[in-house]
């Protein structure tokens, strides 16, 4: 072989050797980088990992506080039985104090209210005592037998019926008890009723205000049939005064024979 071509197989050898010890080389580099990048990549997941638990656990223990605190204020707001127990007496309290005063209204209301019933006993008798209608003195006295001076009309005639003095707007009260048999306007005696009284008794009341009732209604003895009123022109001189008179059967009586 000549010399040019040992150079040449020296250098072939040597390039070659040159190429493997370059590969070598760059094979082990690859090699140590590869681990190292695949701890930096199992690493940086870990603390991913690492960071979603933490965040799940801060999420979990926050609903747990949330609902402590729900839990908490419902209990609050639900009281106990002693506060329902006194809350329940300060509410009866309230409630009797509201009715209270109603009462009291009603009762003055009734008061005030003539005595009504749906069914009242009409049995009036010769030996029954009537209630005076007012309290006053008699001015015109009854008699069916002479004649009584009448001042106002200046005449003397017979007269069914007493004129009892009382002021204007003085109640007058039933006699006894009665069933309402009409409500007329007199022009001698004014607004009258006349009341049945049982077996055969009426009772008739004169110059009257006022009055509650209507025909047909039962009233009570003592209730308020009305009031007195101004006296009518019949009546002028006389002043102010109640009209009252007493039948049998039609037959006029003495209202003072049935009187206290």
């Amino acid at each position: 072989m000549s010399k040019k071509g040992k150079i040449r197989v020296a250098l072939g050898s040597l390039l070659a050797l040159t190429l493997v010890v370059t590969c070598a080389a760059v094979y082990q580099s690859g090699s140590k980088s590869t681990p190292n990048e695949k701890e930096l990549v199992k690493e940086n997941e870990e603390d991913s990992v690492d960071q979603a638990i933490k965040t799940e656990e801060r999420e979990e223990t926050e609903d747990a506080n949330t609902s402590d605190v729900e839990g908490t204020r419902k209990k609050e707001k639900e009281p106990t039985a002693e506060e329902k127990e006194i809350l329940e007496e300060v509410t009866e309290q309230a409630t009797e104090t509201v009715e209270e005063p109603a009462a009291e209204s009603a009762s003055v209301e009734t008061q005030n209210q003539p005595v009504i019933s749906q069914t009242v006993d009409l049995n009036f008798t010769e030996s029954s005592l009537m209630q005076w209608p007012v309290n006053g003195q008699v001015v015109l006295d009854y008699n069916m037998e002479n004649t009584i001076y009448f001042p106002t009309l200046n005449v003397y005639k017979l007269n069914p019926a007493v004129a009892i003095s009382a002021e204007v707007g003085t109640p007058v009260a039933a006699v006894a008890n009665g069933k309402v048999l009409s409500i007329v306007e007199n022009e001698e005696t004014g607004t009258t009723v006349t009341m049945d009284m049982g077996n055969g008794y009426q009772a008739v009341y004169g110059q009257l205000k006022d009055v509650p009732f209507q025909t047909e209604e039962y009233v009570s003895a003592g209730s308020v049939l009305g009031y007195v009123n101004e006296p009518t022109k019949y009546y002028t001189k006389e002043g102010t005064n109640l009209y009252f008179a007493l039948t049998k059967d039609g037959m006029p009586l003495d209202p003072m024979q049935y009187l206290p």
